[in-house]
């Protein structure tokens, strides 16, 4: 409930009282202000209004409004800092929902971001503070590659590469994050299609005297889990993952005497690689909660290295190869990725059918 009706407010008042209500997560009281404020004559604050109106639609589960809303943005606003927040977010919220909406908004965003390197400096907000560097407009203008082939449009993609890296400023120009951001994004599209590169494995995890190999199965979909120790949310994923690797246990057939003697099968095999701050620490004790976060289950200690490996920038990082053994998908993952019918389960399910992980649109009109 409003302590007095949103027509009472106006201007600045008008947007920080969408602000408070944003803060007590009272979403829809959130987008009703945002609105107000955005239909206003005062655009002092209008993309981040504009945010605030998609994240409240995202909250309430009204993803198509979100998506329209974000469109109406894009083609209505100066593109600032504020703006290219605003969409990788909800695109991000969106490939991780596998929905193809994201290749929508990715496309719509990808003329924005080429033109925004070109000028080969970050890029500030109109009415604020924020900035997005040149490494990170590059790592959001990858995202519409990466969609483009979880989508199988192979030619798309090497296009919407192409034109990235021509609007980049020359590599002595850019600051030492930028390039490393690059290099990572670059080594995380490169990975596509390939085959794992071969982590240093210092231990097993399973058990004290479990051998540390890792391998892949042909005929069987693979997913590895990379994040550092002091991840704790990144710990707490490596029992699911593992749960929702076996499937049923298989009947037992009628020669069996024992029904414990079925084994369970797997719907893909599952790996957490966990790496620590330098290869001096893998020789010390693992701490009693990350011992308990991953206890019984298939986790390496790798070299820190790995990471640069994998391109991994965010964490956890989820790597999902295919039966042949091909990367397939490498990203940040949410933390219910390894939920029953989520987004882990739904990448094998469509792969192994033959599927592309995102519906195929044709996305060279946007090119």
């Amino acid at each position: 409930m409003f302590p007095s009706q949103p027509e009472d407010y106006s201007g600045d008042d008008l947007y920080d009282l969408a602000r408070v209500c944003a803060l007590g997560q009272d979403w829809n009281s959130t987008f009703t202000v945002a609105q107000r404020y955005v239909a206003g004559e005062d655009a002092s604050h209008r993309a981040r209004a504009y945010a605030m109106e998609v994240n409240a639609l995202i909250q309430t589960g009204d993803l198509s409004h979100a998506v329209a809303t974000t469109r109406e943005m894009l083609s209505k606003l100066p593109y600032d800092a504020a703006v290219s927040e605003s969409t990788v977010y909800i695109t991000t919220y969106l490939e991780q929902a596998l929905d193809p909406d994201a290749l929508v908004l990715a496309l719509q965003h990808h003329a924005a971001i080429v033109d925004a390197l070109s000028k080969g400096v970050p890029l500030p907000e109109a009415n604020g503070a924020d900035t997005v560097s040149v490494g990170s407009l590059y790592e959001s203008g990858m995202e519409l590659a990466f969609l483009e082939r979880y989508a199988n449009a192979e030619v798309p993609a090497a296009k919407t590469v192409q034109q990235l890296r021509s609007a980049l400023p020359k590599a002595e120009l850019l600051g030492v994050e930028d390039q490393r951001l690059i290099q990572a994004v670059d080594t995380r599209y490169g990975l596509l299609g390939a085959q794992q590169p071969a982590p240093e494995i210092l231990k097993s995890l399973l058990s004290p005297t479990a051998k540390p190999v890792l391998k892949h199965t042909d005929g069987q979909a693979t997913v590895l889990l990379l994040f550092p120790e002091w991840c704790t949310q990144c710990r707490k994923m490596v029992k699911p993952m593992a749960a929702l690797a076996v499937a049923s246990p298989a009947q037992p057939k009628p020669a069996q005497a024992n029904p414990a003697q079925a084994k369970a099968a797997l719907k893909f095999a599952a790996y957490a690689l966990m790496f620590q701050n330098s290869l001096e620490d893998a020789n010390s004790p693992l701490k009693g909660e990350t011992q308990k976060d991953v206890q019984g289950t298939s986790t390496f200690l790798v070299s820190p290295a790995t990471a640069a490996a994998f391109g991994a920038t965010e964490f956890p990082t989820g790597i999902v190869e295919d039966k042949r053994g091909n990367i397939v998908y490498v990203g940040l993952l949410p933390s219910n990725a390894f939920a029953p019918t989520g987004l882990i389960e739904e990448i094998i399910e469509r792969k192994n059918a033959g599927r592309s992980i995102l519906a195929v649109i044709d996305s060279s009109a946007g090119n």
